[in-house]
């Protein structure tokens, strides 16, 4: 079964954060809730980026890479605010498809 490049970006997304939290980078967590709060938000945000970024290396045309990301950056972030809904991944698969063409 082919995956489309949303589907890619999770997967991805998901090797980020995996790969981050098996090491130790001697990295230490803020001493207050909510900066341990903000803390995590911004590694979720950055594992979706790289999620992003990845999944748009496998767009072979390289003029349509960065809105092929910037698509899929909202997407991600979309089904992190909102779940995986299939609406959501429906949309952003038509943008996909009209703006970078069949993928």
């Amino acid at each position: 079964m082919s995956l489309n490049l949303i589907e890619k970006a999770i997967e991805y997304a998901k090797e980020e954060r995996l790969r981050l939290l098996s090491q130790n980078f001697g990295i230490y967590e803020p001493l207050t809730p909510k900066a341990v709060h903000s803390h995590r938000y911004l590694l979720v945000k950055e594992y979706l980026n790289v999620g992003a970024r990845k999944a748009s290396k496998l767009v072979l045309n390289p003029y349509m890479r960065p809105p092929a990301y910037s698509i899929l950056v909202k997407a991600l972030n979309m089904i992190f605010t909102y779940g995986k809904k299939p609406e959501i991944i429906e949309y952003y698969n038509k943008m996909l498809d009209e703006i970078i063409g069949t993928h």
